[in-house]
């Protein structure tokens, strides 16, 4: 990573900051990495994790503000800014045994239906890009094809892609909860969670 990180940079020193940001974010990331898996100690998972929420951010402002013009005031790379300082604080003070998203799955079956979430909204992201940026040949293909309606697709695998990550995210709730979820299917078709514990009407603090 650290050479990777360091190659960016050179590469594309001529470019705008915000790049050699990008680029170096992922050094320091590289450096935390090693310092934090030869010595597990918090303070430099600390310098192994924060760096990667620095260097999302900053493709986030890259891909929001890539016109030749600024698309917004000074107000949005601060509220970046303060976001970035305000995981940072929220991570530091959290403590090690803590993460700001985590999921732990141990049955297989969940694993899948994440890989599939995950597999379909690739696929769907694909048949969007395609649709996009070839719609003239969509229209005429060989042979007198119909066009195969990718944009069509895209709703379709986004719309069960976006239901199945959801559905995950409410079957880990209720895991922590102590609510023995499990999933069902209606008609084998269209899965659902099942929780056999009733919902509390506070959860427990730690």
């Amino acid at each position: 990573m650290i050479l990777v990180g360091l190659a960016g940079m050179y590469l594309h020193s001529s470019f705008e900051k915000r790049f050699l940001l990008a680029f170096g974010s992922i050094v320091i990331v590289g450096i935390g990495s090693i310092a934090f898996h030869g010595t597990l100690l918090y303070p430099l998972q600390m310098l192994d994790e924060v760096p990667m929420v620095y260097c999302v951010l900053t493709l986030v402002y890259c891909c929001v503000e890539n016109k030749p013009y600024r698309l917004h005031g000074p107000w949005f790379p601060v509220s970046i800014a303060l976001y970035g300082l305000l995981t940072t604080i929220i991570m530091l003070y959290a403590g090690p045994e803590n993460h700001l998203l985590e999921f732990i799955v141990q049955d297989e079956s969940i694993k899948k239906m994440w890989l599939l979430a995950g597999l379909i909204g690739a696929v769907s992201y694909g048949y969007w890009n395609i649709d996009f940026r070839m719609c003239g040949a969509m229209e005429n293909l060989p042979f007198g094809a119909a066009n195969p309606q990718l944009h069509a697709w895209w709703h379709v695998g986004a719309s069960a892609s976006t239901y199945l990550v959801c559905l995950l995210i409410c079957y880990d709730r209720a895991f922590n909860l102590d609510r023995k979820p499990k999933i069902e299917w209606i008609g084998g078709i269209l899965p659902y969670v099942v929780a056999e514990e009733p919902l509390a009407h506070k959860p427990k603090s730690k």
